[in-house]
């Protein structure tokens, strides 16, 4: 789950309630309180959370308050608690395990969908539960009293997909009905993007429709995020780009890559990020520090100037760019932006003494595309 603790930045969330769209960004107070903003800057609702979720998902935020912990509304209204609630909705359904088993919960925090009576092969129980995606949810079972690798006692939260067993963990897909919908026969799956799962059965990887399909055989183990119709394939110390047909797109291998969004991905080359299409062809050079993704057709690019006195002796500017590698807006010093999220963009700039020492400081706001701040506040690195 995506976490706002008192440590963590926010960036921004949307939520839909009675069909109509309406929009929060979290904020942090100096006084440690959490909450979230509208979209004109107008504090919607602080409290001193231990935790808030960073984004609503179907109309709904988690929280942990002291002993509390469940979901709020817009306004910051407790909808439901449940001390083993966790994490966030999709498709309007949370996942829960509690004492009796998994189960789904919808907005209410009413059982939805229960898997007590999902039929099972012999000798098998189920592990663990995804969210849905795509009308579907990624579920893995094991063999009848195996130990569960990420349990509360451990430090380490395993991707969904990893089989750490196998022979023993096997991975299906379940519908809204709590049934069937891909058999659990694979031997590892990720959650449904853009229709596609990457999946390995009898020794192959492929991408697999909702369907339970084998589209497309791949030649390749190592598999990334699939997004926009592109999968990331790891290969050694490098990584390459193919598309829904399992072909390469370009000749060129990356140190690092993001996912495709908006046509766009970013790339790592020579140490300096860069952008390429969805043909594979670098667009924007290889340049900058910064890796992120274009969204609203802005990408926030940073770059290090060096100048003796500070830390490292070097700071960094940072800017925005499009998707031809213009500079939108001009770099500022000692500032890093997140990507604009319906034409809103939240900021950081850190603040330094007159002898060029770090305060501790950093003011927190959110800016317009016209570089108009709607809202700001001087906030603690840490407690």
């Amino acid at each position: 789950m995506k976490r706002f603790s008192l440590i963590n930045i926010l960036l921004f969330s949307t939520l839909w309630t009675s069909g109509q769209q309406v929009e929060r960004w979290p904020i942090q107070k100096m006084n440690w309180e959490l909450g979230f903003i509208d979209r004109l800057g107008k504090e919607i609702y602080t409290d001193k959370f231990d935790i808030l979720d960073e984004e609503y998902n179907s109309g709904l935020v988690f929280f942990k308050k002291g002993k509390k912990r469940g979901f709020l509304d817009e306004y910051g209204k407790v909808v439901f608690e449940s001390k083993y609630a966790w994490g966030s909705f999709s498709e309007r359904l949370l996942k829960l395990r509690d004492k009796k088993g998994f189960h789904y919960l919808n907005t209410k925090g009413e059982i939805a969908i229960e898997l007590s009576n999902l039929t099972l092969p012999n000798g098998k129980e189920i592990s663990s539960i995804s969210n849905f995606h795509n009308g579907l949810a990624l579920v893995r079972i094991q063999n009848i009293g195996t130990e569960d690798p990420n349990d509360s006692a451990s430090d380490i939260i395993f991707d969904e997909s990893v089989n750490l067993f196998p022979g023993n963990w096997l991975f299906g897909f379940i519908n809204k009905n709590g049934k069937w919908a891909i058999p659990p026969t694979l031997e590892s799956a990720t959650s449904f993007k853009d229709g596609v799962s990457v999946v390995y059965h009898e020794g192959r990887t492929y991408f697999m429709d909702t369907t339970g399909a084998f589209i497309t055989k791949l030649d390749y183990n190592a598999i990334g995020d699939y997004s926009e119709g592109f999968a990331l394939v790891y290969e050694d110390d490098s990584c390459f780009f193919i598309n829904r047909q399992g072909k390469r797109i370009g000749d060129l291998k990356f140190k690092r890559a993001n996912k495709f969004s908006e046509g766009m991905a970013s790339i790592e080359l020579n140490d300096k990020w860069g952008v390429i299409d969805t043909t594979g062809t670098v667009v924007i050079e290889p340049k900058y520090y910064v890796r992120s993704d274009f969204n609203e057709g802005l990408a926030p690019v940073s770059l290090e100037v060096e100048e003796k006195g500070f830390m490292f002796d070097s700071y960094f500017i940072e800017a925005f760019i499009d998707k031809k590698g213009n500079m939108i807006s001009p770099f500022q010093k000692h500032v890093d932006y997140a990507g604009f999220k319906s034409g809103l963009t939240k900021g950081r700039r850190f603040i330094y003494t007159d002898n060029r020492r770090y305060t501790g400081t950093y003011e927190l706001f959110y800016m317009d595309k016209e570089g108009n701040k709607i809202w700001s506040e001087v906030v603690k690195q840490n407690r």
